[in-house]
């Protein structure tokens, strides 16, 4: 018999909850710059959306797997946090900033966003993954490192190589 775990509802609700991420990301065309800088909040916004529902997904997968060796552990951090840089780059670099005029527009390619979005994917669930399938207090640490290492280089992507999308 299948022995049911409480982290089995992650395997439900983590790709509801990317799938209903995609209807956040979306192009604009518009006079107002407010509006603009709306549109690529509410974008980003949805890709930490999709990023919650794939830790879900890691969760719920990692509640039915070993626990990892260090060497493993290790490996997955790594390779999770460059993945998920990269795959930030990737999806915000699809969004395009043009003025025309009085008119802005925000162009997204589609292929540019869902590629940039699967790496990011891939580099969430590695990390997630492996925090949570490592139990030692010492890969607790480097697992929250890696957090903050992953929010501190996309916030330094976002402001010193896309600036032209934000200002």
């Amino acid at each position: 018999m299948v022995e049911l775990k409480p982290t089995d509802g992650a395997f439900f609700l983590g790709p509801i909850v990317t799938f209903i991420s995609l209807f956040f990301m979306t192009g604009i065309v518009t006079d107002r710059l407010d509006l603009l800088i709306q549109t690529i909040q509410t974008n980003i916004a949805a890709m930490a959306l999709a990023a919650l529902g794939v830790i879900l997904i890691a969760i719920a997968v990692s509640g039915h797997s070993p626990e990892i060796s260090s060497r493993t552990f290790m490996t997955l951090e790594s390779i999770g946090l460059f993945s998920a840089i990269i795959g930030f780059f990737f999806y915000a670099s699809a969004m395009t900033r043009e003025t025309i005029g009085a008119t802005y527009y925000l162009t997204i390619s589609l292929s540019q966003l869902l590629v940039g979005l699967a790496i990011w994917s891939i580099g969430i669930f590695l990390i997630t993954y492996a925090g949570i399938s490592a139990r030692r207090k010492e890969e607790g640490i480097v697992f929250l490192n890696a957090w903050l290492t992953l929010i501190l280089a996309c916030f330094f992507i976002w402001e010193v190589f896309l600036f032209n999308l934000h200002l």
